[in-house]
């Protein structure tokens, strides 16, 4: 296998390939990025994007709600670039605040948000790093706030034994990390997907109240959680 590479590289080098990967490629394509739009809440005002790349869910979003105002995160500043083109007028009227900078080390201030996104992004990490990103975004949330998650997870309606597969990611990635000596403290690009049961269950660790499955296309699933 070809040497990991870091987050940033790895995005900021596919920018420009990025939007049609995932609308043609990606299990439900557009219009599994589109559910996330429909499951906010009529309320929402104050959205955070964990993730944006280069704003895939955000047309659904702003024609739902015309004046909602945007927190966006990446890693990746060549996806926050296209990102700026694609929705230059919003931008530029202050109504998407744009950070380059990873979500792991964002500044979740309590009670901030109606509602949290992700859109396939977070199948990159352990049980342990997510479940703490999980306690961020409740934190985040104002009461009765609602987090969508919209990611690769392993599906049983796809897999015989999807734990067994999850295992084998997160094997494998140990075995690259060791055989590549890769820096334990920076983030690398590879898929370590979880099986749906377990990012039901590591959302309600983290504190979630309500978790539902509202949407799945093959490995494609896209969770409801409430405060």
């Amino acid at each position: 296998m070809e040497r990991l590479e870091k987050m940033n590289d790895f995005f900021n080098a596919r920018s420009e390939i990025y939007d049609e990967v995932h609308t043609s490629d990606v299990g439900g394509g557009i219009v599994g990025k589109n559910v996330v739009a429909s499951l906010l809440p009529l309320s929402t005002k104050n959205l955070l994007d964990l993730g944006i790349g280069t704003g895939l869910e955000l047309q659904a979003i702003f024609n739902r709600f015309p004046q909602i105002q945007v927190t966006g995160l990446d890693i990746a500043e060549n996806m926050l670039n296209n990102l700026k083109y694609k929705y230059k007028e919003e931008y530029e009227k202050g109504q998407i605040n744009l950070l380059n900078m990873s979500y792991l080390d964002y500044d979740y201030e309590e009670e901030t948000f109606d509602a949290v996104i992700s859109v396939m992004t977070l199948h990159h990490y352990t049980h342990e790093v997510k479940t703490d990103i999980y306690r961020n975004i409740r934190k985040a949330l104002n009461d009765g706030g609602v987090y969508i998650e919209n990611d690769y997870m392993i599906s049983e309606l796809e897999n015989e034994d999807p734990q067994s597969i999850e295992d084998e990611f997160f094997k494998n990635l140990e075995i690259l990390r060791k055989e590549q000596a890769l820096d334990e403290k920076s983030e690398y690009h590879y898929d370590t997907p979880c099986t749906v049961p377990n990012q039901i269950k590591m959302l309600y660790d983290a504190g979630f109240s309500n978790v539902e499955v509202m949407y799945r296309f093959g490995n494609t699933t896209v969770l409801k959680c409430i405060k």
